[in-house]
């Protein structure tokens, strides 16, 4: 079910990732391995980030069946976690009550700019078919 290629290559690449924003202060772990299978009926967690300590952490297995994730689907992911730091939250007042602005529609921006950030590097991104996509074959190396 583990996949160390996989594992290598996901930190490989967001390493690559978390260079483009030119943030030093911010590193990812992949999340430790879960269940085999996780309901997720009741909630499940894509990604989560520290805002003190600068760790961002991401599942890079599917929920249902714990299969490696697309690379796509994971820099999506880490795009909207380096927002929280970027866009950091804040207190407002709603209807006489404190709440926590977590995801507003600035921070969604910030996530539009940070995936458009990965589009224009030169070595994440080439053109395909189907759009943009990832050079791996830098990333992997062949024997």
């Amino acid at each position: 079910m583990f996949t160390k290629n996989h594992y290598l290559l996901t930190q490989e690449v967001c390493r690559r990732a978390l260079a483009v924003f030119n943030m030093p202060q911010l590193h990812f772990l992949p999340m430790r391995k879960q269940a085999d299978q996780i309901n997720t009926k009741r909630g499940y967690v894509i990604g989560r980030t520290n805002l003190k300590t600068g760790l961002i952490t991401i599942d890079i297995f599917t929920p249902k069946f714990r299969k490696p994730k697309a690379i796509a689907s994971i820099l999506r992911t880490l795009a909207h976690e380096v927002a929280h730091h970027q866009k950091p939250p804040y207190r407002s007042r709603f209807r006489g009550h404190l709440i926590n602005r977590c995801h507003y529609p600035v921070f969604y921006r910030q996530v539009t700019r940070n995936i458009n950030k990965f589009k224009k590097d030169k070595i994440m991104n080439y053109p395909t078919a189907s759009g943009w996509g990832f050079r791996l074959s830098y990333y992997v190396r062949k024997p």
